[in-house]
């Protein structure tokens, strides 16, 4: 039982490390899709362990611990969707700009210059 708890925290600290790495970070795409699937392997670990745990056996103290580890967690979340929708906002701008590049020089006939 004990066991399941020592586990549970220390996976919930992995989440907390890999999400305020993102969040240092600069956000890229490439790595942005690693991160996402990482975490909500992280997550699915994290729920499978949580239901092993006979939550009754475990002392307040150490409940209101991990209690309180979690709630930084969605701290950090609504730190990181901000983030995420700024690298979004950001995103769009550089399609939008492609875009009006693209149609720029669309006209252009290049076979015509000596």
């Amino acid at each position: 039982m004990d066991k399941f708890i020592l586990l549970l925290e220390e996976f919930i600290l992995k989440a907390v490390d890999l999400t305020e790495k993102i969040l240092e970070s600069d956000v890229e795409a490439d790595k942005l899709d690693g991160f996402t699937s990482n975490r909500e392997r992280l997550f699915l670990v994290i729920d499978q362990i949580s239901r092993q745990v006979n939550w009754d056996d475990v002392p307040t103290e150490r409940r209101s611990e991990i209690s309180r580890q979690i709630d930084y967690i969605k701290k950090l979340d609504e730190k990181l969707m901000i983030k995420l929708q700024e690298f979004q906002i950001e995103l769009q701008k550089d399609i939008e700009q492609t875009h009006v590049n693209h149609e720029s020089i669309k006209g252009y006939n290049l076979n015509d210059v000596k």
